[in-house]
Formats: structure tokens, sequence, C-alpha cells
């Protein structure tokens, strides 16, 4: 073996870079399993790296010998669930203990590999004497809402945790007791140095407090709902990076009452805030006066064509000089109640049945405002209101986002109005933002007629994107393999294109969603086929 994997720190590069690996589903771990049996040089590192982020308890049990686990199928999906036949012996705890030992980071339940309560119980009393189950876990994702179970949680809390996410739904908090809401008090003294904490929304309100001012040191906090007494304890964390919350109408009142210090939110850099409607969200920003540079803003109703302005406007006004990096804004899912005032629907063949885009849309001209902020490299929009962009507006916007990196525009709520962004403008997108992994936006497939002998832009391709997804844009039978051929060029490594894929999109009547979801899935199934041919026509003229 050479010298040079004798160096510890070589081979712990190697295999993170062997985990971050995700070409093929499962690969990286194969590849790393393969490595710890190779030989003692690598078999601990490769362990460790292989076992460090641990989703879903299955695996330790499945660990054990045969005649101590269980494996039953759950009807009717045919699920495996997991089970403890009976308890381990000092020998078999042994063996968890060695694998549990290297876990760094955890989420308890992995709905793709079920295990019944008796396993979560039987993980809850590991054998006294014995050095702590979990020694080095410093992340942990709680996602089981039993109030039976919480005993486990208390088995998992040490010292060293610093990211803690609860990840629980409203119908099992609602019947924790007693005990379970004890655990659930006691997790800040068992764990005093957390410093990520994410707290379900739907957290009875009494068991909130307690949690977040018993810390003082917290670098990002998620919630839903909180008290005045709250929001003014965390504007005096110093070391607070990350906020997320639901803006209330007391804190909304109680900061234009009792304007913040200067001081406050000091270091903050992302802010997301819940508001029941736009103009609520800018209102309460404005009386913050901080900068962060990541903005994302949720709204129960709305907005309007005209809020949006409105809020792009403030956000060119009030953060100038500011490197604005992250810019996103959602509205839950509604009911799009259309009227006279409303963009006219597309008819089934994707055509306006007026040939002209609504003046209620956004258009290029709404975002153009954002162009000022080159250094943002993450836009996602996904509001009710329907859309209209054309390929010079994106040309536009891709020239001022050389770092752009995620751009997603309605992709649940859906354009309405049909796409004037075409093969060009999406070209010269693709030119301008290199670093591009993310994309979602709406595309005028009417302009591919045929397969082209010259490669598209000259051969442009990006190598970051793996899915695709072009929100509600419609496609006729004849263009799909033309589609196919002009995505699987410039995009090599493309898995997966998806369309009209929201519940939202799938209840509209002014076109056939089912019709035009199975032709793009029809096009996904070409793109994998046409790069497998160009990987195996590669690899001919090497062998040549």
């Amino acid at each position: 073996m050479h010298r040079l994997f004798l160096v510890h720190e070589l081979l712990v590069i190697i295999c993170e870079h062997l985990y971050d690996e995700d070409d093929i589903p499962n690969a990286s771990k194969e590849a790393l399993a393969r490595l710890a049996r190779t030989c003692k040089a690598f078999h601990a590192v490769a362990l460790n790296a292989l076992w460090s982020n641990l989703d879903g308890v299955a695996p330790l049990i499945q660990c054990l010998p045969a005649e101590v686990t269980r494996l039953y199928w759950r009807l009717p999906l045919g699920t495996a669930v997991v089970g403890i036949e009976r308890a381990p012996r000092k020998a078999e705890w042994d063996i968890i203990q060695r694998y549990a030992s290297r876990v760094q980071r955890l989420r308890v339940l992995n709905p793709l590999r079920p295990v019944e309560p008796s396993v979560i119980f039987t993980l809850s009393r590991p054998p006294t004497g014995t050095s702590p189950l979990f020694p080095n876990l410093r992340s942990l994702v709680w996602n089981d809402s039993r109030p039976q179970t919480m005993g486990f949680l208390q088995t998992l809390c040490g010292p060293l945790l610093t990211s803690l996410k609860f990840d629980c739904s409203s119908t099992g908090t609602a019947r924790w007791d007693a005990a379970a809401s004890a655990i659930w008090n006691a997790v800040p003294a068992t764990c005093p140095a957390v410093k990520v904490i994410t707290l379900p929304s739907s957290l009875p309100g009494f068991l909130i407090p307690n949690m977040l001012r018993t810390w003082n040191h917290l670098e990002e906090v998620t919630c839903g709902e909180i008290d005045i007494v709250i929001f003014r304890h965390l504007a005096k964390q110093t070391y607070l990076r990350k906020l997320a919350f639901t803006l209330s109408q007391s804190i909304s009142q109680d900061v234009t009452d009792h304007p913040l210090s200067p001081h406050t939110f000091s270091r903050l850099r992302e802010l997301e805030v819940h508001a029941a409607e736009l103009p609520s969200l800018i209102d309460f920003m404005q009386k913050l006066e901080i900068h962060p540079i990541c903005i994302r803003g949720r709204v129960d109703a709305g907005p309007t064509p005209c809020d949006m302005g409105v809020f792009f406007a403030f956000l060119t006004e009030h953060y100038v000089g500011v490197k604005l990096e992250n810019i996103s804004l959602q509205s839950l899912p509604g009911i799009r109640m259309l009227s006279v005032a409303q963009p006219p629907p597309l008819s089934p063949t994707g055509n306006r049945s007026n040939g002209q885009p609504s003046h209620t849309s956004i258009h290029g001209s709404n975002f153009m405002p954002l162009a000022q902020f080159g250094s943002i490299d993450t836009l996602v929009i996904d509001v009710n209101c329907s859309i209209h962009l054309t390929d010079e507006d994106l040309a536009s916007l891709a020239a001022a986002w050389p770092h752009l990196r995620i751009l997603s525009i309605n992709k649940m709520h859906g354009w309405v109005v049909k796409s004037d962004i075409t093969q060009i403008g999406l070209l010269e997108m693709l030119q301008c933002c290199p670093k591009l992994h993310t994309l979602c936006i709406a595309i005028d497939t009417d302009t591919f007629t045929e397969v082209p002998l010259d490669r598209p832009g000259g051969g442009v391709q990006n190598m970051n994107i793996r899915t695709l997804a072009f929100a509600d844009s419609v496609i006729q039978l004849h263009a799909t393999t033309a589609v196919a051929a002009f995505l699987s060029d410039i995009f090599p490594r493309l898995n997966e294109v998806t369309a009209w894929k929201s519940d939202r999109m799938r209840t509209r009547r002014d076109a056939d969603p089912i019709v035009h979801a199975t032709r793009w899935e029809g096009v996904s199934q070409q793109i994998r086929g046409m790069i497998r041919i160009r990987q195996q026509e590669r690899r001919w003229r090497r062998n040549e």
C-alpha cells in the first residue's frame, strides 16, 4: 500500500468524497462498505463515514443476528417493517454500540425503513453500566410524535448535541402526557450546547418559552408563532444568524410601540417570516431596520401583482449596498378565483385566448429592479399570480446574476398564461449562469419542431442540474422527441423532468393536466435513454 494512505487525514477526505457522491442511489454506501472490508487501514475511517449520517434506526437492529430481529411485510404497500424478536444480550449490545458510537447525525424514523415501537423501546433501555448509546451524536432529527417513545429522546440527548430538530405532527404532540412533557422540558438541561433548534409550528405554546429562553448561544432558530417575550429574548442573541417564525399581530404592534434598539439582531443573516399577507410582512421588515442577506417570506393570502411590485421596490430601496443573496416568497396553496380582471386562462393547446399577456400578470419588468443585486444566488417565487416572461427578460436577469444557483418561479402555482421563453432564452441563461443547479420555469415548446443536426448553442452544457421542472408548460405529442433531444444534450447528467406535478395544477380546467404531465414523463424517459446512448458512444470511441 502506498505510504500516502497511511495519512489519516487523507483517508478521511477520500471517504467523505465517496459519501458525497450521488450519481447512483446507494452507490456511495456500497463503495464505503467495500472500502471498509479492503484492509485494516481503511476499516475504521470508512465505517465512520458510512455510519456518520444515520437515516432511521433500522440499520442498527439489522446488524444483529437473525434470531434477534424479525422482518414482516406491511400490507397493502408491502413495506418491510423491522422488529425485535427478543431482547439483545451483552454481545449483541456491543454490536449496536460499535456502530452507534460512529453516528454523528441521526434521524430517528425513516418512513422507507419503518420499525416497530418495540425497537424504540429496546434502544431506550441500554444495559446499565455501559457507555452512552450515541456518545458522538451532534445532530438529531426527532420525528416520532408518539408520547410512549419519548424515553428514547432522553437516551439520545447529551452534552455534545448542537443541532436539534423536532419534526412532529400536531396530532402527536396534542397527545403528550405529563411524562412526555417533562422529558421535553428537560431537553435544554441535558443538551446545553444546542446552537441550532427547529420546533414544530404546531407545538403547544406553553412548551416553547422554557425551551427557547434557556439557551443563550443560539445560532439558528426555526419555530412557529412566539410571544413578545421570546421575540425580545431572541433579538438579544448575539450569535443568532438565522430566524424563522410566524409573525403575530402582537409582535408587529409591539415593534411599532417599542422600536428595537439598533444593535438587536446584529448578526442575523437569514430571516424567514410567515405572515398573513405580504403588506404585513413588508411593514414588519421596515420596522426592523435590519439587512439580512437572505430573505424568505410566506403569506397565507395573495399576493397581488401590485403587492409584488411593492415588495421588490422595498428591497431595492432599503437594501442599497447590501449583497443580497437569497430572495424567496411563497404563498400557501389556495383557490385561485378567476375574475374578469385576471389573466385569461390557457386553452388546451396552450394559447392565450386574446393572444396577449394580461396586465395583471407579473412581468419581466417587475423583476428587473432585482437586477441591481448582482450577488443573488437564489430566487424562489411561488405565488398566487400568473407569470409572463420572455427570452429577453430571462437573458437580462441571467446577465445580472452570474452567481445564480437556484431559480424557481411558480413551481406549485404554475404560470397560468403561456410562457414566451424558448430554447434561445434557456441557452443564454445557461451561458450566463454556469453555477445553476436548480431550475423551474415554464417554457414554450411550440418552437421545437425537429431534432437539429447541430448541437444546441454550439455545445453549451450544464453538468449540475439533475432534476428540471417546467411548471405548467404545455407540450404537444409531436414535440416530445425534439424536446428530449435538446434537453439531453445541454443537461448531460439530467435524471428527471417534471411538470404539472402539484395538486393545484392538476385540478386546472383550462388545460388537460394529466395529458401534459404524462407527455413530460415520456420526455423524461426519452432523455434518460438518449443520455445512456451518448455515454455508450463515448465509451466506444475511447476503446477504438
